[in-house]
């Protein structure tokens, strides 16, 4: 039998393997992940830091979406006299479940749990669950080491730091470890070769954080240490080598020194150049606002397109909220930042929000939602309070009427402040949010249709209360289905403020749903709503002009010729030989479509666009227009045939 590279032999049921002529402790180290795609750094330590002495050591991932039986299963079939759960806030059920099953059948096994979700209320957690042996609190590199190694002299962990463990009726709480230890001593986590291609990957340059947020558990540490850039160069050429193509540091604020970030990223962008395969890889960042400045945009602008993609926490923008939480900063002084990163680098951005945070209520939420908005990243994430253990809003919970879930993942139910009938919903609104402005299929359509809210906020609030009166959260809507709900959004909402919908506005919105609709894939058919001129009421279609569908605009060698010139005007745009597809081939990958309005889109060659942006005003004639959309794998592009840009100086 061969687990991890260790061959294993059997005989009669029982396992016989030597280190040095001494029977050593099998050790297999489980890790529940949310989803498949993931991967378990910390378990990878682990791995490689007790492998020379314990070369018995299997690591075993699943998810927990698999059933627990099954699960619970497989790790009896390895047979392993000690057993380790990496646990957080999103799995720590399904492992005391699994725990539990196998403490059944496997009486002597030792379970230890470690993992920032038992790194605190340790000796509760035990006494509710008298299956588990051992929890290590805090990092478990060294702690989990010596353990081990007291196991397998045949003493008890009364020695070793850092442990909580269970001495027959007992639940002992040993010393913590103080000294922390050097992040040069950690060995590589992906030495073992394994395939990594269709997996999220993370690595870590830093541990701990220079903030202390007080809903985040860095707050109960101090201190920042790192990782020397030449050991990151070593790993991360082993993480190529791997197939590996998302990357995810895990480090809490990137950012925190300049040169050492400047350093990681300048061999991230080195080996990618070398790499055998460097299609498609990109590296995820979390990084402060704050500690933006001119010489970090300015590398910026000149970092590789479409290798990096940053995340910021702003969390708040309002003032007594981020005073609670010891969360520092100005948004009004640094999103100038975040504009210029993303108009002229074109990094994606993912923004952070967290609702039911202390002091900030339905309007100061509101102002927050509001304020990030109009940044318009890539991605906003808006996320809901998770009153996490050892975080010093948790201790401070009552004072700030916080009212959780629980269990994990703690989630916020209530504060002084947000009823939870507000916080419900705001959880419909961010299932939205998700939806229709994170997938980015509807950028045209939501630019046009919030113009006519008071804010985006009462945008998105207004449709998760019509998603909720038609009964719809909870179903699996996805693709054209979306679409659809939005245009009858639009039709109830043009009922009750008729004033804001003369005919042409109306065509306008139409025609942006209608672009979206084309953007998003290349359509067989279109749906009749989408049509110019049609009505829909409660999905039946009352009418509709189709006199656009008998429009010819020229031979198709005229539209080839014209799709090929447009191209020819960007060198980036990189598309098969226009003029030599046959027209099956052309049928394949173009769509022809008519609009009322013209649909003013950043083309990927309209330098004139960009040099408007710095400004200058744009007007677009208001004329029939006809787009040629030409599809490329994930790549669209949207051709004008005959809308006039014109451009005014100021």
């Amino acid at each position: 039998m061969q687990l991890d590279g260790i061959r294993i032999a059997y005989y009669r049921g029982k396992r016989y393997t030597k280190n040095k002529g001494v029977v050593t402790l099998r050790v297999l180290l489980v890790a529940l992940n949310a989803k498949y795609v993931q991967t378990n750094l910390a378990l990878r330590y682990l791995r490689e830091d007790i492998k020379n002495e314990f070369p018995e050591t299997v690591l075993k991932e699943a998810t927990i979406n698999e059933p627990v039986s099954r699960i619970a299963g497989e790790i009896f079939e390895i047979k392993a006299d000690v057993i380790g759960f990496s646990c957080y806030i999103w799995n720590l059920s399904e492992i005391i479940r699994i725990i539990r099953h196998l403490r059944l059948v496997l009486p002597q096994v030792r379970f230890v749990l470690g993992g920032p979700e038992v790194a605190f209320e340790a000796q509760e957690l035990m006494m509710r669950n008298p299956e588990i042996d051992v929890v290590v609190q805090g990092e478990g590199e060294r702690t989990f080491l010596e353990l081990l190694r007291t196991w397998q002299a045949g003493k008890d962990p009364q020695a070793v730091h850092g442990v909580v463990w269970r001495c027959q009726d007992k639940v002992i709480s040993n010393p913590e470890r103080i000294k922390l230890m050097d992040m040069t001593q950690l060995p590589n986590p992906y030495a073992l070769e394994e395939k990594l291609d269709d997996r999220l990957v993370y690595v870590e340059t830093t541990r701990g954080c220079p903030f202390s947020c007080q809903y985040c558990l860095s707050s109960a540490g101090s201190g920042v240490r790192f990782l020397e850039p030449e050991r990151f160069r070593q790993i991360f050429i082993e993480l190529l080598s791997y197939g590996a193509k998302t990357i995810k540091f895990v480090d809490r604020t990137f950012n925190v020194r300049k040169d050492h970030a400047f350093s990681i990223l300048d061999i991230v962008r080195e080996e990618v150049e070398h790499a055998h395969n460097p299609q498609g890889i990109r590296i995820h960042c979390e990084m402060a606002g704050q500690l933006f400045d001119e010489e970090w945009l300015d590398y910026l602008k000149r970092y590789p397109q479409g290798l990096l993609q940053l995340e910021i926490g702003v969390q708040s923008t309002y003032r007594p909220t981020l005073e609670i939480i010891s969360r520092s900063q100005d948004f009004d002084a640094w999103q100038k930042y975040v504009l210029e990163i993303q108009h002229t680098t074109k990094i994606p951005l993912h923004l952070d929000l967290i609702a039911g945070l202390p002091r900030e209520n339905w309007d100061n939420f509101r102002n927050s939602f509001n304020d990030v908005y109009k940044v318009q990243p890539n991605m906003l994430q808006l996320g809901f309070l998770k009153v996490l253990k050892g975080s010093g809003l948790r201790q401070r919970a009552q004072e700030y009427g916080l009212v959780y879930q629980p269990d994990p993942p703690y989630i916020i139910l209530k504060t002084k402040d947000l009823s939870h009938l507000e916080l419900l919903q705001l959880q419909r609104m961010e299932i939205l949010l998700d939806k229709y402005y994170n997938s980015g299929r509807f950028l045209r359509s939501l630019q046009r249709v919030i113009s006519l809210f008071p804010s985006a906020f009462d945008f998105y609030d207004s449709l998760a209360q019509f998603w909720n009166a038609q009964n719809w959260f909870g179903l699996p809507w996805q693709g054209k289905a979306l679409f659809e709900r939005f245009w009858l959004f639009l039709e109830y909402f043009r009922k009750i403020n008729p004033k804001y919908f003369e005919e042409e506005k109306w065509e306008s919105l139409r025609d942006a749903l209608r672009f979206d609709y084309y953007y998003w894939e290349r359509p067989n058919a279109v749906p009749d709503y989408l049509l110019p001129g049609a009505k829909m009421s409660s999905g039946n279609i009352e009418g509709g002009s189709r006199a656009w569908d008998e429009v010819k605009l020229g031979s198709l060698e005229e539209l080839k010729s014209l799709a090929s010139e447009k191209f020819a005007q960007d060198s980036k745009c990189k598309l098969p030989q226009i003029e030599s597809m046959d027209r099956r081939q052309w049928s394949r990958c173009t769509a022809l479509a008519y609009f009322t309005t013209p649909v003013l889109e950043d083309f990927c060659w309209s330098e004139e666009l960009e040099h408007a942006m710095k400004g200058n005003k744009v007007t677009i004639e208001n004329n029939p227009v006809w787009y040629l959309f030409v599809y490329q794998k994930d790549m669209v592009w949207a051709l004008p045939i005959n809308a006039k840009c014109i451009i005014h100086n100021s």
